[in-house]
C-alpha cells in the first residue's frame, strides 16, 4: 500500500478552481474498509478513481470534475 497519494483536484470543467490533496495510508486503508471495495486494486492509486471521487465528495460534500494523481510515493 501506498505511504501517500498526492492529487490535482478540478472542481469545474473549465480548470479554474482546482486543489491538492494528499491521500495518507490511513486515509487509504479507510476507503477500503468504509466503501468495502473487494475488486482488483488499480496499480498507480491503489483504489480507483470512483472511489477517490466518492471519499472526496464525503470530505468535502462537493463533487470533483477531474481527478489527477500527481504522484504515489511507495
Amino acid at each position: 500500500m501506498p505511504k501517500e497519494i498526492w492529487l490535482t483536484i478540478l472542481w469545474d470543467e473549465m480548470s479554474i478552481s482546482m486543489s491538492s490533496y494528499t491521500i495518507a495510508r490511513m486515509e487509504l486503508e479507510e476507503m477500503v474498509d468504509n466503501y468495502n471495495y473487494q475488486g482488483q486494486l488499480d496499480l498507480f492509486t491503489y483504489v480507483p478513481k470512483e472511489i477517490v471521487r466518492q471519499w472526496l465528495w464525503d470530505v468535502y460534500a462537493r463533487e470533483p470534475h477531474d481527478i489527477i494523481v500527481e504522484k504515489t510515493i511507495w
